[in-house]
């Protein structure tokens, strides 16, 4: 293999997955349909009011990588 070779194929490998991490997010809502066949992460960002923004990336059954977000409720502020 020569290295010109080796170059583009990591420039392909590398775009393909960069790919993958620069979809959009889309906001979840009632009663959407989700075809989720593995959760990959959870992300929450953790903020100073009362709601948060967590976003989950999983794979649907086609095995393609997917994104929803969410609010949900901050557990980390003062309950009193």
């Amino acid at each position: 293999m020569t290295f010109s070779k080796a170059i583009a194929i990591a420039t392909l490998t590398l775009g393909t997955s960069v790919s993958v991490f620069a979809q959009s997010v889309t906001p979840y809502q009632y009663g959407m349909d989700l075809d989720i066949d593995q959760v990959i992460s959870v992300d929450t960002k953790a903020t100073s009011s009362h709601v948060n923004t967590a976003t989950v990336t999983y794979r649907d059954s086609d095995g393609q990588v997917q994104k929803f977000s969410y609010i949900r409720p901050a557990f980390n502020n003062n309950q009193n």
